[in-house]
């Protein structure tokens, strides 16, 4: 074997050694350089030669006769260089305008859509995309996505969660432009954080991220990227106005304002009321809190013609919530004079959020980069239930320095780099405090081989040391293989590690009479906790095919995530009580899902999606299914657009969107007494949302929409609600939708 390997090393360099490698650039007006693909490069009076791949990058056999080396390509002025006893050069390229005549390219872009030459599968969810449904803040932003699970944690809060690959959204980690946000003590409100109409998109990856954006990432990443203030395509001003029968109202306001040539500023408003007491079931309690948030968000760019880069940004969120009983108690002070029958529910939050990048490109080597990252968050939390009280304040901050550049040519590409995470908990739980702090310096390195269009990889590791867990490692591998142009199959495997926090993201199990046993081992301080770890590996092959002329694609994903250590969430072992404790067996999770995008008819663009999940977990000693997670689920999207040949955008927009979820296992309730026992299945269900647009002109937008069509709702979502302070009260065990059809009405106005 060691024969072997010095055998291949020994060929491998003479077959480099015979071949000359380069990459063909242009400079843009800006200063910066690009990759010309496609560009001809030969051997002058020869016929030998190639072209740029993807990454402008060409190799071709040495001739020591010809001597020269000739490229060239359309709208650019040829170039003739000398060859000697070079193996790398480097060959910049200069527009010349009278090569080419003005052409005009008229496409459209998907309103989600993959990177055909990214190694890692990201789906890319643009504004097109979200704008097919009300989207008023991220946690409702998937809805016309059948990769990710919206759902209700409980009856009482109104919060919404997400799930990827069968586990909960708190396994995903969550960034806003690729810097730490839905996280700690916002892992589950943190979501109404981000209204809709502050994303520019939202890229979404299933399995392990890359490593310079830490270790946290476990099922997916989610990364939302805002609005710039440095987007020239972005309207200075774009307002939306959002209401819904249920008198719930939301505003936003978006000013761009550009400051200087190299300075530019956006603001970010928000605010939003549900006034309107609702209980559609009759059950005495509301079946969405009432609410106020205010939410804001000031940003500056910086930018020059030296290669610096820069930006800061500041964020404020406050909201408040009452919910509970309908009737017999002041919503304003539901704690005072509380009767059997009522119950009381009040939460709030506020947090101040600072971030920065600060940025530089070497200007003789466009290839070649240095930045700094940071962000502080201060989170204060207050929540009152009847019979439980929770309060908490965090700190976190967050310390990334990255270096990027390239070994020989942009074949090889490397970015490396030191962090920092520091992370302060001070909670109250039932009268009982728990502190603790977290510091985890850490440093990566990540490698991108990109040798052509069939073949790319990105291998990655980290090295971090916890204060509380010791020193740990991250190796992170994506691979992408395109044996034909219609054909991409990728892989992912790596491991990610994240410290639970038990309160904060069960606090749906709070608005219930279930009491909080914490069943620690002794070995670790956080509450006797082991961090989470888990190994998630994937497979997806995606194919390109031609539907009478328009593109379509089909794709099966394939991914498996194993625990080594996990908090388990035991709901089984007694009805009236939830146990936390560390996992002592098997616990894994497996997703397989296929998907089609097809338009069957021109401007019908339809995704049908098909997802089975196999998720289980040692509970109480046996190997079970996780509750409320549906083994299937069955999707499918239309949208039409009724574009009129006299106007540049769509004058009518169509969609419909159609879920079927299959069953799920829930919690078992057997040792209840008879008629306060849950049912051990949930039956399977429908859920369809539909909305039209009407385009008055560029800029201008009225839209309508009904949620819950079919106007489905799980019936006796709390259960034993007439009695909230008895033994058996639980609002946790929420396996559909909790209120029926809904229509809604808005606008959107840019100019």
């Amino acid at each position: 074997m060691k024969y072997s390997i010095l055998l291949f090393t020994a060929v491998t360099a003479l077959v480099h050694a015979q071949l000359l490698t380069g990459v063909v650039l242009e400079k843009t007006d800006d200063g910066l350089f690009h990759p010309i693909i496609g560009a001809n490069v030969y051997w002058l009076n020869t016929v030998n030669g190639t072209v740029t791949d993807t990454s402008g990058v060409f190799r071709v056999p040495i001739n020591n006769s010809a001597g020269r080396l000739v490229v060239s390509y359309i709208g650019y002025t040829s170039d003739t260089v000398m060859i000697t006893d070079q193996s790398k050069v480097n060959i910049i390229l200069k527009a010349d305008a009278n090569k080419v005549a003005e052409v005009e390219i008229v496409g459209e872009r998907q309103s989600t859509f993959v990177n055909y030459l990214s190694p890692q599968k990201t789906l890319v969810m643009t504004e097109k995309e979200l704008f097919k449904a009300a989207c008023c803040n991220l946690s409702e932003s998937f809805e016309t996505n059948p990769s990710i699970d919206v759902s209700f944690t409980d009856a009482v809060t109104g919060t919404k969660q997400i799930e990827m690959l069968g586990l909960s959204g708190t396994y995903t980690q969550i960034t806003l432009e690729n810097l730490p946000a839905v996280r700690g003590l916002t892992s589950t409100v943190g979501l109404t954080y981000v209204p809709g109409t502050w994303i520019e998109n939202i890229q979404v990856s299933k399995g392990v991220g890359s490593v310079a954006n830490g270790y946290e990432s476990i099922t997916g990443q989610i990364n939302v990227e805002l609005r710039k203030p440095q987007n020239l395509e972005e309207k200075q001003f774009f307002f939306n106005f959002f209401g819904n029968q249920d008198q719930r109202i939301e505003a936003n306001l978006n000013l761009r304002t550009p400051l200087t040539e190299e300075l530019s500023s956006m603001t970010l408003l928000h605010a939003s009321t549900q006034r309107q007491r609702i209980d559609g079931n009759d059950d005495k309690f509301l079946d969405m809190p009432l609410y106020n948030t205010i939410n804001a968000i000031q940003r500056f760019h910086f930018t020059n013609h030296t290669g610096w880069e820069g930006q800061l940004g500041i964020q404020f969120v406050d909201d408040e919530k009452r919910g509970g009983t309908v009737r017999g108690y002041n919503l304003d002070k539901p704690t005072l004079a509380l009767r059997p029958w009522e119950y009381a529910f009040t939460m709030d939050g506020n947090q101040l959020r600072l971030w920065g990048k600060t940025g530089y490109v070497f200007q003789q080597k466009q290839y070649q980069s240095i930045g700094i990252q940071w962000s502080f968050t201060r989170n204060r939390q207050s929540s009152f239930f009847t019979s439980h009280e929770y309060g908490a304040y965090e700190q976190s901050g967050y310390l990334n320095l990255i270096y990027q550049s390239i070994f020989d040519n942009t074949m090889h590409k490397f970015r490396t780099g030191l962090s920092f995470l520091f992370d302060r908990y001070d909670e109250t739980f039932k009268h009982i405090r728990y502190e603790r702090t977290e510091r985890v310096p850490g440093a990566f390195f990540e490698y991108t081989y990109t040798p052509g269009d069939e073949f790319s990889m990105i291998a990655g590791v980290r090295a971090d040391h916890h204060n509380l867990f010791g020193t740990f490692f991250t190796p992170r591998l994506h691979l992408r293989f395109t044996p034909q142009e219609d054909w991409v199959f990728r892989a992912v495997a790596g491991r990610g590690q994240r410290t639970s926090n038990i309160f904060a993201e069960n606090m749906a199990y709070f608005a219930s009479s279930r009491h909080v046993v914490v069943l620690p081992s002794n070995t670790q301080p956080l509450y006797g906790f082991d961090p989470e770890v888990a190994t998630n590996l994937g497979f997806n092959v995606t194919h390109y095919f031609f539907w009478d002329y328009r593109e379509a694609t089909i794709a099966i994903d394939f991914y498996r995530t194993d625990f080594d250590r996990q908090v388990v969430v035991d709901l089984d072992a007694n009805a009236q009580q939830v146990h936390f404790y560390n996992l002592n067996g098997r616990s894994f999770s497996n997703s397989v899902q296929i998907e089609l995008n097809i338009q069957p008819i021109e401007q019908l663009d339809t995704r049908i999606a098909y997802r089975l999940y196999d998720v289980r977990q040692t509970i109480n000693g046996t190997l079970r299914a996780r509750p409320f997670v549906a083994q299937h689920r069955a999707f499918i999207n239309f949208g039409y657009a009724n574009v009129r040949e006299d106007e540049e955008d769509a004058n009518m927009l169509y969609d419909v969107t159609l879920q079927w979820f299959g069953t799920k296992r829930l919690p078992d309730t057997q040792m209840n007494p008879i008629g306060l026992q849950s049912r051990a299945y949930s039956p399977s269900f429908i859920l369809a949302n539909t909305q039209i647009t009407r385009s008055f002109y560029a800029g201008f937008d009225l839209y309508l929409g009904i949620e819950n069509l079919t106007n489905f709702r799980q019936s006796n979502p709390i259960l034993d609600a007439a009695n909230p302070n008895g033994n058996y009260f639980d609002s946790a065990l929420i396996w559909g939708p909790i209120y029926g059809r809904t229509m809604y009405a808005g606008l959107r106005w840019r100019i």
